[in-house]
Order: C-alpha cells, then sequence, then structure tokens
C-alpha cells in the first residue's frame, strides 16, 4: 500500500489541474472584447475612418430622426463589446436608425445590443445594388426595433448568429408590416439566426426572414422562426433554403427553392 500513495496522489493532483483547467475555459467569455480601438463615445456619432470602433458602455439616444451612428467609410469594424446601444426613448414613431451605412463595402458589427429605432441595423445601397457588398452582421441581437430588426441592401453579404426579437409596433403608418431580417440584393448568406415574435398591424404582414428583391443566390440556412405571419419570404426561385425550423408561423415558407430539412 505504501509503494501506491505517491501514484495516488499524483493522479488526485492531476485530476485537480484538470477540473481547474475546465472551469477556467467555462469562465471564458463568447467573444473576446475588442481593446484596441476607437471608443465611439456619445450618440449621434459618424465613422468617417476605415479602422477598428467599439463601445466601451452602453448608450442612449432620444433622436426621432437621423443615425445613432452613420459609417460613412469602408473596411470598417464595430465590435459593440457587450454593451447596448438604445434608441427607445424615441418612442413607436422613431424613424431613426440605429447602425446606418450607404454604398459601402465590408463592414463588421458584432457583438452586442441595439434596442429600439425604427431600423436596428441598416446597409443600404440603391439598384442594381453592386455598390454595397461583403458586409459581416454576426452575434447582434436587436430587441424592439419598430419595422426592421436587420436591413441590407447589396451583394454578398453575411449575417449569421443573431438574435432578433419583438420587432414591429411602428405607428408612422396605418396597417404597418414588420420583418426580422430583409436582405435585397445578389448572394447573401443569412444563417443561424433566431428571430421571435414579429408583429404587423391591420393588413400589414410579419414576415421573420425576407429574401426580397433581385436575391438569387441568396441562401437562408439554418435558421429558428417564431410568431411571425411568414417565417421565410424568397422573392426568387434562385434564392435557397435548407436546415430552417418554424414554430407558430402561419406561412412557415414561401416562394424560393426548398433545398431540404425545412420544418
Amino acid at each position: 500500500m505504501k509503494t501506491m500513495r505517491p501514484f495516488l496522489a499524483h493522479v488526485a493532483r492531476g485530476l485537480a489541474l484538470a477540473a481547474m483547467l475546465l472551469l477556467a475555459a467555462h469562465a471564458r467569455p463568447a467573444a473576446a472584447e475588442t481593446r484596441t480601438c476607437t471608443a465611439v463615445p456619445s450618440l449621434p456619432y459618424t465613422i468617417a475612418t476605415q479602422g477598428t470602433y467599439c463601445l466601451t458602455d452602453d448608450l442612449t439616444t432620444a433622436i426621432t430622426t437621423g443615425n445613432a451612428i452613420t459609417i460613412t467609410a469602408n473596411n470598417v469594424v464595430l465590435d459593440l463589446n457587450g454593451h447596448r446601444l438604445s434608441g427607445l426613448p424615441g418612442g413607436t414613431g422613431t424613424e431613426a436608425y440605429g447602425i446606418y451605412a450607404s454604398k459601402r463595402q465590408n463592414i463588421t458589427i458584432h457583438n452586442g445590443t441595439i434596442r429600439g429605432f425604427y431600423v436596428g441595423v441598416f446597409l443600404d445601397d440603391d439598384a442594381p445594388y453592386t455598390s454595397s457588398q461583403g458586409h459581416v452582421i454576426e452575434d447582434v441581437r436587436t430587441d424592439q426595433a419598430t419595422a426592421a430588426g436587420i436591413s441590407v441592401r447589396g451583394r454578398a453579404c453575411t449575417l449569421r448568429r443573431n438574435q432578433v426579437i419583438a420587432t414591429g409596433g411602428t405607428t408612422l403608418f396605418a396597417n404597418p408590416s414588420a420583418v426580422g431580417i430583409v436582405v435585397v440584393g445578389p448572394g447573401h448568406r443569412v444563417l443561424d439566426n433566431d428571430v421571435m415574435t414579429v408583429t404587423a398591424a391591420g393588413s400589414g404582414v410579419s414576415r421573420a426572414i425576407w429574401l426580397w428583391v433581385d436575391t438569387a443566390g441568396g441562401v437562408a440556412a439554418s435558421n429558428r422562426m417564431a410568431e411571425a405571419d411568414v417565417g421565410i419570404d424568397l422573392a426568387v426561385a434562385e434564392a435557397k433554403y435548407k436546415d430552417n425550423l418554424t414554430s407558430s408561423v402561419a406561412v412557415p415558407y414561401n416562394g424560393g427553392t426548398d433545398a431540404g430539412h425545412n420544418n
């Protein structure tokens, strides 16, 4: 028995070390904070030079027109750093956007919450949608946008792992529609998003995900949608959907090409 004690003690130390390493791994944040960045100090704010920008605190604005953050440069990373960008004081009659850019390229927005606003994130372009491209919106939560959570126009953009909650309720119009995520233009990827509770009024239509105009080559895959009139609405047959799941949706899928395993 004496000869076994050193061995058993060695095993016990090894198990303790493994447990500590396992706990440390689980304690790590899901997304690392960006520390080398230009801070967004207050709202409204304009990003006019390429580079990495970040929130270092929660920011709130009561504007009802314009944009909380406007991006006028290409090649911009905006890390919300787990913070909240809020336009809730603007109310349901707001016309303001949370984050807005027009005809830009290669913008990345990630890792935080955008609350309120008419549209949470709006990356805009004009037909034929060739100026705005290459954007990534990921790991963003939009909450209580009054018309749309995320709207992207352009080509070849990726929207992934976002959570879009409680969209709708604008009082700007009679019979307003609402949409959680909407993309316009070819080649977009809408992947692994959760869209819950999209509410229209009167004769308006609520859509969880909408591949709207000129969306040939677009793909909607592995998304989960609940509480909307339409789960995924695809305007053209060339857009495909696969591995999506709906719950409490009147019309789960409309248009497009079913590539399989949708429920």
